[in-house]
């Protein structure tokens, strides 16, 4: 996963955060559930795309399995982007 964005004493946490939910959403959709691994993939790479710390944060007391519909409804200033002039 790449490294989220934010102010420095909310970094740790939400790498916490989104490591928690992603093993609990993995847990949940492939081990107990009923997704392949390529289902994962597409999901995984899109939770790479949210970098922004504290949406990590905020979706601590979510479920596992609320994470697709979690990232489909990330904001664009939740994504990271190569862009500098964002």
């Amino acid at each position: 996963m790449p490294a989220l964005e934010g102010p420095q004493r909310a970094l740790d946490w939400g790498e916490r955060c989104r490591h928690r939910l992603v093993t609990t959403a993995y847990t949940a959709l492939v081990t107990e559930g009923t997704w392949d691994e390529a289902d994962w993939a597409q999901l995984e790479e899109q939770a790479r795309t949210v970098t922004r710390a504290g949406w990590w944060i905020d979706q601590r007391e979510a479920e596992g399995t609320d994470l697709p519909e979690l990232l489909d409804s990330a904001a664009e200033e939740d994504r990271g982007t190569e862009n500098p002039f964002r």
